[in-house]
């Protein structure tokens, strides 16, 4: 009946399989379907954040080209900032913080080994992706031809709210469409609700039943969930964390 789109990121790379080469700026996620009418997923709940682990990002040992990709590789990787100074000029991996710089075990130890006079302090740091996180800020949901979006929109003291675009609102004489844009102060807490709540989509799929969205015997509240849960196509996710310059 629904699922995360998270978890369909998720099984989408172990099947193939596949890692992010990098940690990425921006993430668009696209709802499967079926068929170009169809999609695999009665209803999709967008997640508020995904955290980049292991089993997403392939970290690769700047030293020998080792990943954690696959069973039978490392799946301990470390950085060492006084290593890596050392080492900088010989490498030719990219600074940027999009890659993630470090050491399997096997090559840590041997450098530590062989630097024990050079370099007296080493901090060694066990690298946990689990601090890079992406954030939705935008859902684009497709019925038919007619496109809603819900964009969050970021507020001064680090607030945000979320908003309500519609092209397609209303029409005059028949001829030209009426936009509209609107506050959803309860985006939040209708994620919420679709996570915990397990007859949330029961009641949904009632209310679905009765008239297409665009219908008039729909609340607004009720048709601004059925779109964004059945008709959300593309999430966007971004990395607010990371220089990409």
């Amino acid at each position: 009946l629904s699922t995360k789109i998270a978890s369909i990121f998720r099984n989408s790379l172990s099947e193939i399989p596949v890692k992010l080469a990098t940690i990425p700026p921006f993430l668009i996620l696209v709802a499967p379907r079926h068929t170009p009418s169809k999609r695999s997923y009665r209803y999709i709940i967008p997640d508020r954040q995904i955290i980049l682990d292991n089993d997403i990002v392939q970290l690769v040992c700047v030293k020998c080209g080792k990943t954690n990709h696959g069973q039978d590789q490392p799946h301990d990787f470390f950085s060492c900032d006084e290593c890596y100074s050392k080492e900088s000029s010989s490498l030719t991996i990219s600074t940027t913080d999009a890659k993630v710089l470090c050491y399997c075990r096997a090559c840590l130890t041997k450098l530590h080994k062989d630097r024990t006079h050079e370099i007296v302090n080493h901090t060694t740091r066990k690298i946990d992706m689990n601090k890079h996180k992406l954030n939705l800020f935008a859902v684009l949901c497709i019925e038919t031809s007619h496109y809603v979006a819900f964009v969050k929109c970021k507020q001064q003291s680090q607030r945000h709210e979320w908003l309500f675009f519609d092209s397609m609102s209303d029409r005059i004489h028949n001829e030209k469409n009426i936009p509209l844009v609107d506050r959803v102060p309860d985006f939040d807490r209708w994620i919420d609700d679709a996570e915990q709540d397990k007859y949330f989509f029961e009641d949904l799929d009632r209310v679905r039943s009765q008239a297409r969205p665009s219908s008039q015997k729909f609340d607004e509240n009720g048709m601004r969930q059925l779109r964004l849960f059945r008709d959300g196509a593309f999430f966007f996710y971004e990395n607010s964390s990371v220089n990409y310059q």
